[in-house]
């Protein structure tokens, strides 16, 4: 039988990283596959409620419970074995492994006590050259796998490696009457707009919704519907409302060693017009491309003057306005590669000699550490503002749009900022053209001012071809932008999909199709 305890008001079960909190009147913690499906099945007997959380990483709010039970899936974690197949290895894992545990596993090389999930597929990647990880880096290596698949999470490493979605191979999926599908790639794809699977005693068919996924930008709004589509496709970014993750097949991908790299700017326009060289320029060819405009090194500078061990990087050039953080794959040919960004910076106004590069684990992870100080600043100064304002929550952006249209959008962003009198600042994933403009929030009027600016973002994103949740999912937080994504009756479509599935509208209420009608 599977653990089950009442919810206090002050439950961690209750909120997330966007710091928006919630009510529910249980938490349920399965050990295994077989409590998952038990907890589901007397829950939708009952009709009540269920929210599925994890790790609550999340920044959308997507497992902070509106009403009934939370299941949590914290205990059921780890790598269960090592497979191989036509594509190459993938580790078989439960929903709330971490990716840090997943490649701790990986780097350890030792897979004995792991399953054969094809033969002999842990001895050969045990005997490969290199190690092998997976490659997915949605910046908070703390979160669960199974989380990252429900809203398609992304990252940095986008820019090289995609997004959750492409190294998926299999899932196994807790429906929300109490039975499941296991299936990999491949075995169930729609006809058309008609999808059909079967499930237990069950047989689901249903026509898909009619829009069409937007894959020309990076995207986490909601599941990848459009023809002939594969149904890991519609679990992928469906946020928990179709069913419950309970295991999956990840792809791996060789290691390489490489070099970090922080360069410095006299001012933010002279960081993205470098930014345009170094993506067209095949010989840097990054692994990532982040941004930091000048009032982000501001803040990281009042953060290591209060407190200096929070960031442990070297002083911040005085001169700084702007940075670019990436990682190039080491090579033979470093000293031409190098010679490539020497000119780039040169070109606009920074150097070599002024930045900072470094090849080893602790050099690396420093730059990394600096560059994600920045969002952990403004999510515990948010949390400071909750006892005294309970209804705030961080207001970042999430947005992405074409390249054709990065400049507009940039624009945009401090135009509308500077005019309603908000303070911000601009970092992330440049690479993509997918900034985050986070807003520093002072008062209730500035979180209103700022909903309504973030609207006009997301319309603004849209309107030039883009996405307003690049990579978080929607979540409870987002939901206006489904609607403004793929209209009224594209949202109606994923909601009638929903109710095939989940008759009783019993998981994930409020995530992505907003309160239950």
């Amino acid at each position: 039988m599977f653990y089950r305890q009442r919810i206090r008001s002050d439950s961690k079960y209750l909120t997330d990283e966007s710091k928006m909190t919630g009510k529910g009147e249980h938490v349920i913690i399965p050990l295994n596959e077989g409590e998952l499906r038990e907890a589901v099945r007397i829950n939708n007997s009952k009709g009540n409620p269920i929210t599925v959380s994890a790790m609550r990483t999340g920044v959308c709010g997507g497992c902070v419970p509106l009403e009934g039970d939370v299941i949590s899936l914290e205990r059921m974690s780890g790598v269960l074995g090592i497979g191989r197949d036509e594509r190459g290895y993938f580790a078989r894992v439960l929903p709330c492994t971490t990716i840090e545990e997943i490649n701790t596993v990986l780097r350890g090389r030792d897979f004995s006590k792991l399953a054969d999930v094809t033969e002999g597929a842990r001895e050969s990647l045990a005997g490969e050259p290199v190690p092998y990880f997976y490659p997915v880096d949605p910046t908070e290596m703390g979160g669960s796998i199974g989380g990252n698949i429900a809203c398609n999470a992304s990252g940095p490493r986008t820019y090289r490696y995609g997004p959750t979605r492409d190294w998926i191979r299999r899932l196994m999926v807790v429906l929300p009457e109490g039975q499941y599908v296991d299936f990999k790639r491949g075995d169930f794809k729609a006809e058309g707009r008609r999808m059909s699977f079967p499930a237990g005693r069950s047989y689901y068919s249903f026509d898909i919704p009619t829009y069409d996924f937007n894959t020309s930008v990076k995207n986490a709004a909601g599941p990848m519907f459009h023809e002939d589509m594969d149904l890991i496709d519609m679990f992928v970014g469906s946020e928990g409302i179709f069913g419950i993750i309970a295991e999956a097949d990840v792809y791996l991908a060789p290691w390489h060693p490489l070099m970090s790299n922080i360069l410095f700017f006299p001012s933010d326009s002279d960081a993205l017009a470098a930014v345009k060289e170094i993506r067209s320029d095949e010989a840097i060819d990054p692994e990532f491309l982040e941004y930091m405009d000048g009032r982000s090194l501001e803040l990281l500078r009042g953060v290591m003057g209060s407190d200096p061990a929070m960031v442990r990087v070297p002083r911040i050039p005085d001169r700084a306005g702007a940075a670019l953080f990436f990682d190039m794959m080491m090579t033979d040919d470093m000293v031409d590669r190098y010679s490539h960004v020497a000119a780039i910076a040169e070109r606009h106004g920074s150097s070599l000699e002024d930045s900072w590069c470094g090849h080893t684990e602790g050099d690396r992870a420093r730059m990394r550490d600096m560059r994600h100080s920045i969002p952990r600043s403004i999510f515990e100064y948010v949390a400071s503002l909750k006892q005294g304002m309970p209804g705030i929550h961080k207001m970042g952006t999430d947005m992405s749009v074409p390249d054709s249209a990065a400049d507009e959008m940039m624009a945009y962003y401090s135009e509308q900022l500077d005019a309603a009198g908000l303070e911000y600042v601009v970092f992330g994933h440049i690479g993509n053209n997918h900034p985050h403009v986070e807003i520093i929030l002072k008062s209730m009027d500035d979180f209103e001012k700022a909903k309504e600016v973030y609207g006009r973002f997301a319309r603004k994103a849209v309107e030039l071809g883009g996405s307003p949740s690049a990579e978080h999912g929607i979540g409870k937080i987002k939901i206006d932008y489904m609607e403004l994504l793929y209209g009224r009756e594209g949202v109606e479509q994923i909601r009638k999909v929903k109710d095939i599935l989940d008759p009783k509208g019993i998981l994930c209420r409020g995530n992505i199709l907003g309160a239950v009608q």
